[in-house]
């Protein structure tokens, strides 16, 4: 493994709305190959549509990011964010899960992320704040 920690936000449709036990048993198996390779994180799910931060080491982030965008599961997959990072910010999480109703006050200010207007631009800052804001 690299001794460089990496961390990867990105955005992305549903291929159709998932059940509760659709999210449930796809998070089992994230959070099971998650704890074997060393990944924290956090995905939020909101009317069919995904935002998830991913944390680990550069040799195991990529080429994982490289399998989700092949994953038939969802598509229209945008990378916000790439960086390096010195300490986790999801350290306590295999992969937090958030599944988000739009009566969430945590999504004041927020709301654009989950919009249909193509014409908006998605700032990666934000998109991390976002995420952060569910950590708690």
């Amino acid at each position: 493994m690299s001794d460089t920690l990496r961390q990867l936000v990105y955005i992305s449709s549903a291929e159709h709305p998932f059940s509760e036990l659709e999210l449930a048993n796809m998070l089992a198996s994230i959070r099971k190959n998650n704890e074997k390779r060393g990944i924290t994180g956090m995905l939020l799910y909101k009317d069919g549509d995904f935002i998830q931060v991913m944390e680990g080491e550069e040799d195991v982030i990529y080429p994982l990011f490289e399998v989700i965008c092949k994953d038939h599961r969802h598509y229209s997959i945008v990378e916000l964010m790439r960086k390096s990072i010195t300490e986790r910010q999801f350290k306590n999480w295999s992969m937090g899960f958030h599944h988000i109703n739009n009566n969430d006050p945590r999504l004041a200010g927020f709301n654009q992320f989950f919009s249909d207007d193509i014409n908006h631009q998605i700032d990666p800052g934000e998109a991390l704040n976002l995420l952060l804001v569910f950590r708690e």
